[in-house]
């Protein structure tokens, strides 16, 4: 069988190497945990040799370092929406979970499973885990006092409790999803959350 890099550019058999090796970790994450997997397995499931993985990586944190990286975790938390009112900007981060479970919901699960082995204070997924929420959970706030300002959050919300309010859905809904599996409807809780949210949160139409 031809070799599916034939033809390809050295830049361009790097990138798809990188993202097999990535797509090999996500699967892996699910199946037994990071801690539990190897480098070793991670190049056996993408379809390379021990090698090669740290010929490019060199080590397996860099393998972790590149699924933090991956598009479609960069794109659960973007750079601002100048033309989003704040509130827009605050649920939009329902939306985009939504969309990368209806595009990629084995992905998606990888990051909740990565997410939740975080907890213990020793796992080596901790302080990436803790920067990735951090970032994402300052672009809610920062949502949420921009559309204070623009009219499209009541003027008399908590901030901070509305971001607490917004991460705990989130994560909460993800955690029943990740352990109950297709018995809980993840697209249907998240809309429902993210109306409630604007209700709660948002100003009353004019």
């Amino acid at each position: 069988m031809p070799s599916p890099a034939r033809g390809l550019s050295q830049p361009e058999r790097v990138e798809m190497s990188s993202r097999r090796l990535v797509e090999a970790a996500a699967a892996l994450i699910v199946e037994k945990g990071w801690e539990a997997t190897t480098a070793a397995e991670i190049g056996r499931r993408a379809g390379y040799s021990r090698a090669m993985v740290h010929a490019r990586y060199g080590s397996k944190d860099a393998i972790l370092d590149a699924f933090f990286l991956h598009e479609y975790v960069r794109d659960l938390s973007p750079e601002p929406d100048p033309t989003a009112t704040g509130l827009a900007e605050a649920v939009g981060h329902f939306d985009r979970v939504r969309h990368l479970f209806a595009e990629d919901g084995e992905f998606l699960r990888a990051m909740f499973v990565a997410t939740f082995e975080a907890v213990k204070s020793t796992s080596p997924l901790r302080p990436r885990v803790q920067a990735w929420l951090k970032r994402g959970i300052d672009k809610v706030e920062a949502g949420l006092r921009r559309g204070v300002r623009d009219g499209s959050v009541r003027a008399d919300t908590d901030i901070d409790r509305a971001t607490a309010d917004l991460s705990a859905a989130i994560f909460g809904s993800a955690y029943l999803w990740t352990v109950g599996g297709q018995s809980y409807d993840l697209d249907r809780e998240l809309r429902y959350v993210r109306d409630r949210f604007i209700r709660d949160y948002g100003s009353p139409p004019h």
